[in-house]
C-alpha cells in the first residue's frame, strides 16, 4: 500500500513542513547535497556521521564511533529522509533528491505522507496496532484517551484450552479457536504491552503533527483523569489517504484484494473491502474468494475464509458448489452446516481442519517452537490418545499433515502410525527411470545425484524425492520447467500447471529428455533433471539413490553466488565475516562443513522415510 494525499492544500503542506521529523530530514538532505560517501553497510562513514550529528545537533556518545548504525537519533533522521524521498542512497554514495527543491504542496505532502505512513509499517509491513489506533481516532466522535486506544488494539480474549484440539479425537470444533490458541501472553502483561504500543504510536503521530493532545479530563463521573488525543487535519489526511485511498478498487481481482486485506486488522479490512463487495452479488464475491483460497497457503486461506464467511447467508450458492469436494471442501460443509443445511458428511473433515488451523498458526510460531506448543496442547493425553491424533492427522489428506505428525512425535515421543507411501492407481507402466540431477552454477566441487524412481511418480512426489536426495530443508516454492509448460503448486498468481496431475513419464518420454527443477525463487537453485536410462519394471516400487557428489548448499545462503562466498569465508579464518558465518550456520568450526561430503547411505535412509 503506497498512500497518496487525499487532499492537497497550502495549509496542510505548511503544517507538514513544520513537523519535526520532516524538518530534520530536510536539514540532513541539504547537508548531504550532491554526494556523500557510504560504507559497505549503506550508511555514512563514521567521520561523516559525526559531521552530520553536529549539523543536526545530535549529542555524540563517548569514545570512538565504530559505525553510524550506533547513532539511533541520526539513523532515525536518515530513515525519515529516505521514506520522504529526500535522499537517494545508491551503492557507495548518497545524494539529495530533486524532490528536496520542489516546495509545491503536492510534493511536500507526498514526502510527509511517505514518512508518516512508514512509521505505521507501510507499505511492506503494516502494523495492525498502529493502524487500528489511527482508525479508532478517525472514526471516533470525540477525543480518546490511551486506555481506550490500548483496549482497541487488544486481541479478543484467548479461548479456553478446551476449545483447542481435543486430545481424544484430534478434532477442533471451530477452526478459528485453534488458531487463536497461539500467541497469547499473560493478560496483565498483554494489557501493559497494549498501553505501551498505544503510547508509542500516539507519540509518533504527534511528532508528525497528526495528533493533538487535549487537557486531561477531571477525575470524577464520566471523566478518566487522563489526557485525551484527537486527529489534526494532517491526521485526517493520513487516515483518509490510507483507509480510503488504498482500498482495493471495485474491479480488483481477488489476489489484489487479499494482498491488502491479509495484512490488516479485520475491522479495517472489512471497511476497505466495501467498494469491492458492493460491485458483486454475495454469491459472486464468495465464489471468487473460494476459488482463490483453494490453492493458497493455509494462513492466507484462513483469512480469505473468515472474510467469505462474513458475507452472509446470501452467499450460500457459492458454498454449495464446493460442498462435495474433498479436503478444502471441508470449509464449505462446515459453513453450510452452521446455516442449518444438510450436507454430506466427510469423516476426515475435522482432522483436515485441525491440520489446516495448525498450518495457519505455524506462520506465527518458529519451527523449533512448534513441537513444544503441540506437546503442551497434548500434555494430558496418554500414548493411546496421542496415537489417535496422529492417526487422524495422517489420514486427513492435508498436504501439511506429515510435518505435524512428525512434530507431535517429537513432542510426545509417540511414534506415528505406519503409513506406506504408494503410487496412485492408474499410472502408466512400472518402468524405472534413472535420473541424473545436477545443481547448476555450483562447482569445486560440483553437486549432483543419480537416482532410480518409478516412471509413474507424479511431479509433486518427485519434488519430495529431490528434496531428500539433494538435502534441501524445504519451505520454499519450487517449479518444474519443461518445454511444454511449468508445473508446481497451483496458484493463480504463479500460473503453474498442477504438478499433482502429471507424471514423470508424461514429461520425460525418452533417454536424453530433460527438464529443470528450480527451488527457492529468491536463491534460484536450478537443477537439471535428465533421464539417462529407462530400466525394466520393478515389481516393488522403490526409490534408490545410486550415486552422487558434493554436499548440498545451506538453504537461504544466497544462491550459487552466495554459496561461493560462503565457502570462501569459511575457508579464511581471518575473514571479517568468518565468525558471523559460523554463527549463522550453527557451527563451532569451519571443519564441520565439508562442501565435498556426500553420504550415499544417509541419502537412502532419508528416501526410505518416504516409503
Amino acid at each position: 500500500m503506497f498512500p497518496q494525499p487525499s487532499e492537497v492544500t497550502p495549509e496542510l503542506a505548511e503544517a507538514a513542513l513544520n513537523c519535526v521529523p520532516l524538518a530534520r530530514a530536510r536539514k540532513l538532505a541539504e547537508w548531504i547535497g550532491p554526494s556523500r560517501q557510504l560504507t559497505g553497510s549503506g550508511v555514512l562513514k563514521p567521520a561523516l556521521a559525526i559531521e552530520a550529528c553536529q549539523v543536526l545537533g545530535i549529542e555524540l556518545p563517548p569514545g570512538r564511533l565504530r559505525t553510524a548504525l550506533d547513532l539511533d537519533e541520526l539513523m532515525r533522521d536518515w530513515e525519515v529522509a529516505c521514506y520522504a524521498g529526500y535522499i537517494i542512497p545508491r551503492g557507495s554514495r548518497v545524494r539529495a533528491a530533486a524532490r528536496l527543491a520542489d516546495m509545491s504542496p503536492l510534493t511536500v505532502l507526498r514526502s510527509w505522507l511517505g514518512a508518516a505512513s512508514a512509521d505505521l509499517g507501510l507499505p511492506d509491513e503494516p502494523c495492525g496496532g498502529c493502524l487500528t489506533i489511527l482508525h479508532e481516532l478517525s472514526e471516533a466522535d470525540g477525543p480518546l484517551d490511551l486506555a481506550q486506544l490500548a483496549e482497541a488494539i487488544q486481541s479478543p480474549e484467548p479461548p479456553d484450552p478446551e476449545d483447542g484440539p481435543c486430545p481424544g479425537c484430534g478434532e477442533i470444533h471451530d477452526p478459528s479457536d485453534l488458531a487463536a490458541v497461539f500467541g497469547y501472553e499473560d493478560e496483565d502483561e498483554y494489557l501493559d504491552d497494549s498501553l505501551e504500543h498505544a503510547e508509542d504510536t500516539v507519540v509518533s503521530l504527534m511528532s508528525y503533527g497528526a495528533v493533538a493532545v487535549l487537557a486531561a479530563e477531571p477525575v470524577g463521573p464520566g471523566g478518566s483523569g487522563e489526557s485525551r488525543v484527537r486527529l489534526t487535519p494532517l491526521g485526517r489526511l493520513l487516515a483518509e489517504s490510507i483507509f480510503t485511498g488504498c482500498a482495493p478498487p471495485a474491479e480488483a481481482d481477488v489476489a489484489t484484494l487479499m494482498e491488502v486485506l491479509s495484512v490488516l486488522p479485520q475491522k479495517i479490512a472489512e471497511q476497505m473491502a466495501v467498494p469491492w463487495l458492493a460491485a458483486r452479488s454475495p454469491a459472486a464475491a464468495a465464489g471468487e474468494l473460494l476459488a482463490w483460497a483453494e490453492p493458497a497457503d493455509p494462513a492466507q486461506r484462513l483469512i480469505a475464509m473468515a472474510f467469505a464467511m462474513g458475507i452472509g447467508p446470501e452467499a450460500a450458492p457459492a458454498w454449495r458448489e464446493w460442498a462435495d469436494r474433498p479436503g478444502f471442501g471441508a470449509y464449505a460443509r462446515m459453513w453450510l452446516s452452521e446455516q442449518g443445511e444438510e450436507v454430506p458428511e466427510h469423516p476426515g473433515d475435522q482432522a483436515w481442519l485441525t491440520v489446516e488451523a495448525l498450518s495457519a498458526a505455524d506462520a506465527k510460531i518458529s519451527p523449533e517452537a512448534m513441537p513444544l506448543v503441540l506437546g503442551a496442547a497434548l500434555r494430558n493425553a496418554d500414548a493411546g490418545e496421542a496415537s489417535q491424533v496422529l492417526t487422524l492427522m495422517s489420514s486427513s489428506g492435508h498436504p501439511d499433515a506429515e510435518w505435524f505428525v512428525e512434530s507431535i512425535t517429537i513432542a510426545t515421543g509417540v511414534e506415528p502410525p505406519t503409513v506406506r507411501w504408494t503410487l496412485p492407481a492408474g499410472l502408466p507402466g512400472g518402468d524405472v527411470y534413472q535420473l541424473k540431477i545436477t545443481l547448476r552454477g555450483v562447482s569445486k566441487p560440483p553437486v549432483w545425484r543419480r537416482v532410480a524412481v518409478p516412471s509413474g511418480l507424479t511431479l509433486d512426489l518427485l519434488h519430495d524425492v529431490l528434496q531428500q536426495i539433494m538435502g534441501w530443508e524445504g519451505g520454499h516454492l519450487h517449479v518444474f520447467s519443461t518445454p511444454r509448460r511449468n508445473y508446481g503448486t497451483p496458484d493463480p498468481e504463479l500460473g503453474f500447471a498442477d504438478e499433482r496431475k502429471v507424471t514423470l513419464a508424461e514429461v520425460l518420454t525418452k533417454p536424453g529428455a530433460a527438464m529443470r527443477y528450480t527451488y527457492d525463487f529468491g536463491d534460484d537453485w536450478e537443477h537439471d533433471v535428465v533421464l539417462e536410462k529407462i530400466l525394466p519394471p520393478d515389481p516393488v516400487p522403490r526409490l534408490t539413490c545410486l550415486a552422487g557428489k558434493g554436499a548440498c548448499p545451506p538453504d537461504d545462503c544466497g544462491g550459487a553466488w552466495g554459496y561461493d562466498n560462503l565457502k570462501e569465508v569459511l575457508a579464511d579464518p581471518d575473514h571479517e565475516e568468518h565468525v558471523e558465518m559460523l554463527d549463522w550456520m550453527g557451527l563451532e568450526s569451519a571443519e564441520e562443513f565439508d562442501p565435498a561430503q556426500f553420504r550415499l547411505d544417509e541419502v537412502n535412509a532419508r528416501l526410505s522415510q518416504l516409503i
